[in-house]
């Protein structure tokens, strides 16, 4: 036997040594546990398994921590050319104003003091974001109802949860009149374009209008529910799920789960909750018999019976109901009939021009006056 080796060892050892110089033949040796074998040559058993169980284990923790992978709808894509109707440019009501360089407060204490004036008519707050937006408004006196009335306005425009930064500056102007109601709204962001809004009559209907002409001035056209490229069109199609061609009755945006979902026009929301194969979903009705359906959300950010305006946060995209990975289903029905979203048109929403239009911008250069020298 082997010096310094047991019994078992050393016999083991012997008949490697023997098989290696061509003796005698090692009888039930046992085969080495891998996980990595050759599936090309390793013949069908329990090796070339556990080969192709680690492979695809592999393959499928590449594809959950790559940042960004869809390939479900890289695999189905088809690209579609946005036609003039439809303005994939024009999220969240934002695109056309310039953007002006921020200048972060050079004493944080002091930006963040609040500041308010008065004149005859009207009260203006203005201060900056430190403890969350609603909290810094109650802070610089805004009444809760104030405050919750403010948040609403701003939110027709940008999500108020996830788009507002710190030290970003709101400015509101409330009336001195019976009921003191909210006249002006501006939050001046650090990472995005401001947001102003006044409240204005137009046509006889009382409403929340941007103080730039482009906002006051918008488009009848529909805007893209969500930032992402369209991987799927209107029409027949093979279904990646069913396995068979059907009728898809709407076009699918690619984006990243947890994207905010905007509503594509001025709307009432009529229907929020799980639908079937939709998912999780909101359908907003527009009048003229129009309605649009979003699905497949992670999260629903509307309620049924509740206002929405063109760009107002409905929800997030999710992969929920019949889907085979993160994407918006965007529907357009006429009269309950599904039509091509990238061909419809809307009414055109209220437009201040003119007389009104002047009446209009003397009515904020008055406001933005109070609390100046």
């Amino acid at each position: 036997m082997l010096d310094g080796f047991s019994a078992a060892e050393a016999s083991a050892r012997v008949a490697l040594a023997r098989a290696r110089t061509g003796g005698e033949p090692i009888a039930d040796l046992p085969e080495p546990f891998s996980l990595v074998v050759d599936l090309s040559s390793e013949p069908v058993g329990g090796r070339w398994l556990r080969g192709a169980a680690t492979l695809a284990a592999l393959c499928g923790a590449a594809l959950l921590f790559f940042p960004g992978s869809d390939p479900f709808s890289a695999a189905m894509a088809q690209t579609i050319e946005p036609t003039q109707q439809f303005q994939l440019n024009a999220m969240l009501g934002g695109g056309e104003k310039p953007r002006k360089a921020y200048q972060f407060p050079a004493d944080p204490e002091a930006a963040a003091k609040p500041a308010v004036a008065s004149d005859q008519t009207d009260v203006r707050v203005q201060g900056a974001v430190t403890d969350g937006l609603y909290w810094s408004l109650r802070n610089a006196g805004v009444s809760p109802r104030i405050a919750a009335d403010y948040l609403h306005a701003l939110s027709t425009r940008i999500d108020v949860g996830s788009d507002v930064a710190p030290y970003d500056r709101f400015d509101l102007v409330i009336s001195k009149s019976a009921g003191q109601p909210l006249e002006y709204a501006a939050l001046h962001r650090v990472d995005g374009p401001d947001v102003e809004l006044l409240k204005w009559n137009a046509g006889g209907k009382i409403d929340w209008f941007d103080t730039d002409v482009s906002g006051v001035e918008r488009s009848a056209g529909l805007m893209a529910p969500v930032a992402g490229r369209i991987t799927s069109g209107f029409g027949m199609r093979f279904h990646p799920i069913l396995h068979y061609t059907r009728m898809h009755a709407g076009i699918d945006f690619g984006a990243a789960w947890g994207t905010p979902i905007v509503a594509a026009a001025d709307g009432t929301v009529v229907a929020a909750g799980y639908g079937g194969g939709y998912g999780r979903q909101v359908q907003i009705a527009h009048g003229s018999g129009i309605v649009t359906l979003y699905g497949h959300m992670s999260s629903i950010a509307a309620s049924p019976g509740e206002p929405v305006r063109q760009g107002q946060v409905i929800g997030y995209v999710g992969s929920s109901g019949l889907s085979t990975g993160p994407h918006l289903h965007f529907e357009v029905k006429v009269n309950g009939t599904p039509v091509d979203p990238m061909t419809v048109r809307m009414q055109s929403r209220q437009e201040i021009s003119g007389p009104a239009r002047q009446a209009f911008n003397e009515r904020l250069k008055q406001l933005m006056a109070i609390g100046k020298a």
